[in-house]
């Protein structure tokens, strides 16, 4: 029983510096309840919005990199909804069929999914440029457990990118791989930080063959939105299974229990009382255009390419585009290495994690080396001068701890007298040599370790203590 999958991935604009019709920023974390407002996204008489010209260069960025048709204008339609969250009682967005024009309509997402390394095909019905709502605080954990509702309007009106599939994405799989490469591609166009708190949403609609669609409503990561329609799956299909009857509905994704639980029946359109903004002219694209375009010059697909193009495996190439100062440092030493292939486990493999290890973000630039530093690591290690187990075990860690560090202090010293090292572990461990003479090879594999932990932090090829360990023993 396969189920129809349709997305509405909510993104915030945190590359637009302010609110998406006042100057207050578009940031809002960490600030005080209630202090990054002003007269527009308050809501107050008298005050009067301005487009925020970034928010919408980005935007159209964003449906060129989408592959949508832009219209001549895009016009902004209010909606009408009352919570404590959103202060004129309306949200300013865009709805084509109330007089309004999305920043875009029809495009398409060709999107890698890891699981089968494939790329897949959705289509984009349409974005929406629109302002996100204020948040509401339960201080006691929940609404069911609090006695009073708090809230903060830091978050009203920063500029929001609602963008809408088709009923294209197969499983909920495809779906987590859907929204972290559209988060990726909106990342390479600068408009959003995904790592922010709070800077996606998603919904997700799920229905199965013989029921009703079902909303999924705040999805707040993508292993959620992955888990969120694995447990729905599960559940239409256990109705019907049984006989019974899904309904259409919207459903709040709960990720404690994980589990859904019902929010309220599904609204329609008209219930909304759509109507054209009478305070905000159209918007014509075609000034635009050409800022949008010089954002989308670099994309994740176009990166990849170029990757696997100097005969880098996808797997490899793929980490390398997931992390952008990875990316760039790729694109600016792989002409200075013989074999590219080299730079690009180094940097996409080992230390990509060994800043996991460290507990260090690869999405910060100030954790990567500069590019001649990889670049001349590189090289020692096409040259032969240090193993791949040494760079990976000694030099890659140092330069971890201290990125800016030039390679020279943080190269080892090299192992000398190997032989002499050799053959005191030889006589150290008797017992093991007597094993691996018996024919218990992974004896040989304890006394290689030996050889390496007496050389400290030397650099040594494990292959070459491996040779001469058993050129004095023998077969074996």
């Amino acid at each position: 029983m396969r189920p129809v999958i349709g997305l509405e991935v909510h993104v915030q604009l945190t590359g637009a510096g302010s609110k998406l019709f006042c100057g207050c920023k578009a940031d809002y974390r960490g600030m005080p309840p209630n202090t990054n407002v002003c007269p527009v996204c308050l809501g107050l008489p008298g005050a009067l919005p301005v487009p925020n010209r970034r928010a919408v260069v980005q935007a159209l960025a964003a449906a060129m990199a989408l592959k949508c048709r832009i219209p001549g204008a895009i016009v902004f339609t209010r909606k009408h909804y009352f919570y404590p969250d959103l202060p004129k009682n309306y949200q300013i967005t865009q709805f084509e069929r109330a007089g309004g024009a999305p920043v875009c309509t029809s495009g398409v997402l060709e999107y890698l999914d890891p699981a089968g390394w494939v790329w897949r095909r959705a289509r984009i019905r349409r974005i929406n440029l629109e302002e996100d709502p204020g948040r509401s605080v339960y201080p006691g954990g929940s609404i069911v457990s609090s006695e009073e509702v708090l809230v903060d309007y830091n978050r009203s009106g920063v500029p929001l990118l609602e963008i809408v599939t088709e009923p294209d994405i197969p499983s909920p799989r495809a779906a987590r791989a859907f929204v972290e490469y559209l988060l990726l591609t909106l990342e390479y166009i600068g408009a959003v930080n995904p790592r922010l708190e709070g800077a996606f949403r998603v919904d997700a609609n799920i229905s199965l063959p013989g029921g009703e669609r079902v909303e999924v409503k705040n999805i707040g990561s993508t292993l959620e939105v992955e888990r969120a329609l694995e447990y729905e799956y599960k559940r239409q299909r256990l109705i019907l299974e049984r006989g019974g009857r899904v309904e259409r509905e919207t459903r709040h994704w709960d990720a404690h229990r994980r589990m859904t639980k019902p929010l309220r029946h599904k609204e329609e359109e008209a219930e909304y009382l759509y109507m054209p903004d009478p305070d905000l002219p159209p918007v014509l694209t075609r000034p635009l255009l050409g800022e949008a375009e010089a954002l989308v010059a670099t994309s994740p697909r176009r990166l990849l390419d170029e990757i696997t193009g100097d005969g880098v495996p996808l797997e490899v190439a793929w980490s390398i585009v997931q992390a952008r100062p990875a990316a760039s440092l790729y694109m600016e030493a792989r002409g200075r290495v013989r074999d590219p292939r080299v730079l690009a486990r180094l940097l996409g493999v080992d230390y990509k994690g060994a800043l996991r290890e460290a507990g260090r973000g690869p999405h910060d630039p100030s954790n990567w080396p500069p590019a001649e530093t990889m670049a001349r690591l590189a090289r020692l290690v096409e040259e032969g001068e240090y193993p791949p187990e040494a760079v990976r075990g000694l030099i890659i860690p140092g330069l971890v701890r201290d990125p800016q560090a030039s390679l020279e202090t943080v190269l080892p010293e090299k192992a000398e007298g190997l032989e002499a090292v050799v053959d005191e572990v030889i006589r150290a461990y008797p017992r093991a040599v007597q094993d691996y003479m018996s024919g218990k090879r992974r004896a040989l594999d304890y006394l290689v370790g030996q050889v390496i932990r007496r050389l400290g932090r030397r650099a040594v090829d494990p292959r070459e203590v491996r040779r001469l360990l058993e050129e004095r023993l023998g077969g074996g």
